[in-house]
């Protein structure tokens, strides 16, 4: 059973924006562990990410994909679908996957948190959180959103303290607090 013209171009249009939203996930991952792999030579106090539940699921969900995307190509539907549909795939198969090996923590040049690497010249003002779990909250200059470093409790004081040598040195210089609190 054929959709009607009308769907039939809706369902184009999604996949073609979906094959060019997971290109430019794709290439700015590929970017992003790239600067990881320059950046890791230099790690001061590093610790793997906190394993997700979910990673599994979404790797499962790239492998459907994969097979989704051959079916397609099977059936000869427009390149542009077969394309979107292979580029998600791609993404969910070796992007999470290459995700979860980036080592959180304190580098020569700055912190690598869950947003990304942050120089320390670029942080503005940084707090711990002390809920069940430690977590270091980074706002940058930039004023993008903020940066959450997760930090293991046996991880918690070698990160204050290398803090504050990085403050003490003068490489992180953060903004005096609102209202002097």
């Amino acid at each position: 059973m054929m959709l009607p013209e009308t769907q039939q171009q809706i369902v184009s249009l999604g996949l073609l924006g979906l094959g060019v939203y997971f290109t430019v996930q794709l290439i700015r991952g590929l970017l992003g562990y790239r600067s990881y792999l320059l950046v890791r030579p230099t790690a001061v106090a590093t610790w793997p990410a906190p394993r997700q539940a979910i990673t599994r699921w979404l790797v499962a969900l790239g492998v459907l994909g994969g097979v989704v995307t051959l079916l397609n190509a099977w059936l000869q539907r427009p390149p542009h679908h077969v394309y979107g549909l292979a580029v998600m795939s791609a993404y969910f198969v070796a992007m999470v996957p290459l995700a979860t090996k980036i080592r959180l923590g304190l580098y020569r040049d700055g912190i690598w948190a869950d947003a990304g690497f942050i120089r320390w010249d670029g942080i503005a003002r940084a707090a711990f959180l002390e809920t069940p779990e430690v977590v270091l909250l980074l706002l940058p200059r930039s004023g993008r959103g903020p940066f959450a470093l997760p930090v293991p409790p046996e991880e918690y004081g070698a990160v204050r303290k290398l803090l504050a040598e990085k403050s003490r040195t003068g490489e992180l210089h953060l903004d005096p607090a609102i209202l002097g609190l």
